[in-house]
């Protein structure tokens, strides 16, 4: 190792690491509500037609606020784990660590890139957390349980709301309509929230392993500088 980790930098990885892990919590408390709510409002729906104004229709209002804070806490605690994943790899290449395949920039730009954002933010957080805890180049591509938890649980989620999404708006703009019961649609739709919110535990879990090691790294090559 030629560089090291600056006291600044270590500080600048914690606090995206906070702001993260705020915005993520606000998250699933935002999805559970919008679960327990959808839930509710399909019990609510198959018990009798329901119009505007009438009491059946709180849980359809409640989810609908929920799903919006979701959707905002979201944005917030992308934008805070996006300058953390680029501080993180920074980091690393600060450090001057030999072999690393991953880059600041394009790790967390192919989030956004069809295709590359189905594997290579995967491969960029695995070789960070093998790379932050002292692994070598040559076990950087070892499975973590942690990260490969919190990567399946994000794609499966995803997979699933599009698809339930994707359906939706298809019948609603076509005049072909692929007609799915409700309750299967309502499944589906649960189903993928909660693996959100298990995908945003697994990361809170991540963010937290991986700030603590990079301060030790700091500290190490402080101690030996």
């Amino acid at each position: 190792m030629r560089g090291h980790i600056t006291p600044q930098a270590n500080a600048r990885l914690a606090t995206y690491s906070i702001f993260t892990q705020l915005a993520a919590a606000a998250y699933v408390v935002a999805l559970i509500i919008a679960i327990v709510a959808l839930a509710w409002a399909e019990y609510r729906r198959q018990i009798g037609y329901i119009e505007l104004g009438d009491p059946k229709m709180v849980p359809f209002v409640i989810a609908g606020l929920a799903i919006i804070a979701g959707l905002v806490t979201f944005i917030v605690a992308m934008i805070a784990f996006l300058l953390w994943f680029h501080k993180a790899i920074a980091n690393l290449h600060a450090v001057g660590l030999a072999g690393l395949r991953a880059r600041p920039v394009w790790s967390g730009a192919s989030f956004f890139v069809p295709v590359a954002q189905l594997f290579v933010p995967f491969l960029a957080m695995r070789e960070l957390w093998n790379r932050s805890h002292g692994e070598d180049e040559y076990q950087s591509r070892t499975g973590v349980t942690q990260v490969a938890i919190w990567w399946m649980s994000f794609v499966t989620g995803s997979l699933l709301v599009f698809f339930v999404t994707g359906l939706g708006l298809f019948n609603l703009v076509s005049p072909v309509k692929f007609i799915a019961p409700s309750l299967l649609n309502l499944s589906l739709m649960l189903s993928g929230l909660v693996f959100w919110c298990v995908a945003a535990a697994g990361l809170v879990v991540i963010l937290r392993a991986i700030t603590l090691a990079q301060a030790t790294l700091m500290d190490e090559k402080t101690v030996f500088a």
